[in-house]
């Protein structure tokens, strides 16, 4: 455990320099500049240059799309219903624990603790995890609690009504999340150099090099930033306790757990690094996307800022427990 606290921890303190930074009036204010360049240019390139730069693999599992497409819906909508069984002030907040105990931080947090843990090797596995907890989670969260929503304000599915919100909502949150998004636009291009007979000129891959390497520390700098709207959150009240616990159980180890049995009987398919990547993605804490979606569609992101800072409070100790188990 201690040789991974050597791995990990190093990571925990660039996220605790942001959290400090975060009391300097400047920062703060320039926080969503930050994450503009993380999210249009660092990260991406960061995500390509991971990709085709990774040593190859045993080729690519098919099981690795079943597992996550399977588990972490299923953990979603488990949290979901389970809210249910905790009392009407649970209820409410049913939509963000399900969104916030399985969204995990997984392009910001999860690839470099990946790559960390398991070597170069993992960059192409966690970038294809990625790309679909993406396609999950950007899209389907938001699709689900729009339609829901929207017949909540009409009473009924008329298909005059159907057809409106499809033009007006529906697509243009695929647009955003697919056509749109410079992360998965730089995944499926980083698919297409590795798969197939795409090459890009060598100064365009050493040029996304350069813009890849201040990805990580900046990625974990914005979350130490994050944390202090999610702590302001916490202190204003009025978050119920066992949804908190409910959140943070389901997403540090309820989602690794299941996510590790439906590993196992794809174990000898999968291969040592996919298996790690799985696992150790679903292990991340809570994203900090969570927060601005549940404050966009629930009205109130109080209950996941909350889950994020215990999630990722707790990781301190089941990351480095998690990554002795896998080494």
């Amino acid at each position: 455990m201690l040789e991974m606290l050597g791995v990990i921890g190093p990571m925990f303190l660039v996220i605790a320099v942001g959290f400090a930074a975060g009391f300097i009036p400047r920062f703060r204010a320039g926080q969503d500049h930050l994450n503009g360049f993380l999210f249009y240019f660092a990260l991406p390139t960061f995500l390509y240059t991971a990709m085709v730069t990774a040593p190859p693999t045993a080729g690519f599992p098919v099981a690795s799309v079943v597992i996550v497409a399977v588990v972490t819906p299923l953990v979603s909508i488990g949290l979901y219903y389970a809210s249910f069984l905790l009392g009407p002030r649970a209820r409410e907040g049913a939509a963000a624990t399900s969104l916030a105990g399985s969204f995990g931080n997984v392009g910001y947090f999860g690839i470099p603790v990946a790559i960390s843990v398991l070597g170069p090797e993992a960059g192409l596995a966690a970038g294809i995890v990625h790309m679909l907890h993406n396609l999950i989670y950007l899209n389907g969260y938001p699709l689900v609690r729009t339609i829901a929503q929207s017949r909540d304000r009409t009473g009924n599915s008329e298909r005059s009504g159907i057809s409106n919100l499809l033009r007006t909502q529906i697509v243009p949150i695929l647009k955003r999340a697919l056509l749109l998004n410079p992360v998965f636009i730089a995944m499926a291009l980083a698919l297409l150099v590795v798969f197939g007979p795409l090459r890009l000129p060598a100064a365009v891959d050493e040029s996304a090099g350069l813009l890849g390497q201040t990805a990580v520390p900046l990625a974990l700098f914005c979350v130490g930033l994050a944390l202090h709207p999610a702590i302001e959150g916490i202190r204003s009240g009025g978050v119920p306790k066992r949804s908190i616990a409910l959140g943070t159980v389901g997403k540090i180890l309820l989602l690794p757990l299941l996510t590790w049995l439906a590993v196992l009987p794809f174990a000898a398919q999968l291969g040592p690094i996919w298996a790690g990547t799985l696992i150790i993605i679903a292990a991340m804490p809570s994203s900090t996307t969570v927060y601005v979606f549940t404050q966009q569609y629930e009205g109130d992101g109080r209950l996941a800022a909350s889950i994020l800072v215990t999630s990722t409070l707790a990781c301190l100790l089941t990351l480095p427990l998690l990554a002795g188990l896998l080494l």
